[in-house]
């Protein structure tokens, strides 16, 4: 009977993470593959925070972020609503969606920023910075 060694096996779940000083902020980005699904969390917390599932009902061409071609949902599982944090997690899984568009896998994404929940703007240098590092993180 043979084995295999360890570093012949390859572990079923890629992780990938990067991490960034925004706006004199720390964020960390992790981004983990599962089979069914694509787990992102971005945080300036240490923790996860809101936690918002999205999906997409067809994929048959690449999104863009002003495009409403395609029907999104996102709902969110834990946490506190937000619309901020309702158009982060929509840009995140559009950036995704165009990195992958034949990956059918939904995205659930974990946000925990700082004035972003009472925040009345979108930060441009932060969405900027977060599109950055899901990009450098990809795991598909």
């Amino acid at each position: 009977m043979s084995e295999q060694s360890p570093s012949s096996t390859k572990f079923p779940l890629q992780t990938r993470q990067a991490a960034r000083v925004i706006n004199g902020v720390h964020t960390e980005t992790l981004i983990t593959g599962f089979r069914d699904k694509i787990l992102v969390i971005i945080t300036q917390y240490g923790k996860i925070g809101s936690l918002a599932y999205v999906t997409f009902d067809s994929r048959s061409k690449p999104l863009s972020s002003f495009s409403t071609s395609t029907t999104t949902n996102v709902n969110f599982l834990l946490g506190g609503f937000s619309s901020l944090y309702q158009l982060y997690a929509l840009h995140i899984a559009t950036i995704i969606a165009n990195e992958n568009p034949n990956d059918r896998r939904s995205v659930v994404i974990g946000l925990a920023l700082k004035n972003a929940v009472d925040g009345k703007d979108v930060d441009k240098e932060l969405i900027d910075c977060i599109e950055l590092m899901v990009k450098e993180c990809k795991i598909w």
